[in-house]
């Protein structure tokens, strides 16, 4: 996959700030239409212009996860989402020195959407199926949930590891 968007451009689109993330329907509705009728006019360009076809098909893969992630943001906060991200994407290494994706690191999850998440970011969707990824992203969210509420009394981890991994499918739809 090539690099269409820079790290702020790609933390925009997949971790809004609240203000966008919570706009009124009616403004959000706008601006989707805004996206896809530009998003048509690139991919009927695409047609004539092989680099124009790269740059829709990576809008249309951001734009598919961002939609997936929205409803967990919203419930976790933008930082504790980009946590889970940055372990699905852990998850999905496993570390591992024998892997596929160029960028062989481990990742902080410090919940700071930088380069190192961004460039592991690229190198996974260029080896994995969307799909996948999201699964991953799915079980970092629900390693965090445990981790992060299993002592404390307060909170039943089992309906909360269950309400995470809802509002990730809730996204899927």
């Amino acid at each position: 996959m090539t690099e269409n968007f820079d790290t702020e451009e790609t933390k925009e689109i997949l971790f809004p700030d609240e203000e966008t993330l919570n706009r009124p329907a009616s403004e959000s509705f706008s601006e989707q239409l805004r996206n896809e009728f530009a998003y048509k006019q690139i991919e009927n360009s695409a047609k004539f212009n092989p680099e124009l076809a790269e740059i829709a098909n990576e809008h249309k893969i951001y734009t598919e996860l961002a939609e997936f992630i929205r409803e967990h943001i919203k419930s976790v906060g933008q930082e504790q989402a980009v946590k889970d991200f940055q372990c699905g994407l852990n998850l999905l290494t496993g570390y591992k020195k024998e892997t596929v994706l160029e960028e062989q690191i481990r990742l902080e999850e410090d919940s700071d959407f930088g380069e190192k998440t961004y460039a592991m970011l690229q190198s996974a969707l260029e080896y994995y199926p969307l799909e996948v990824i999201k699964e991953y992203i799915k079980m970092g969210a629900s390693n965090n949930a445990v981790w992060e509420t299993k002592d404390d009394t307060e909170i039943d981890t089992n309906e909360y590891v269950d309400e995470v991994a809802e509002n990730l499918t809730e996204g899927e739809n």
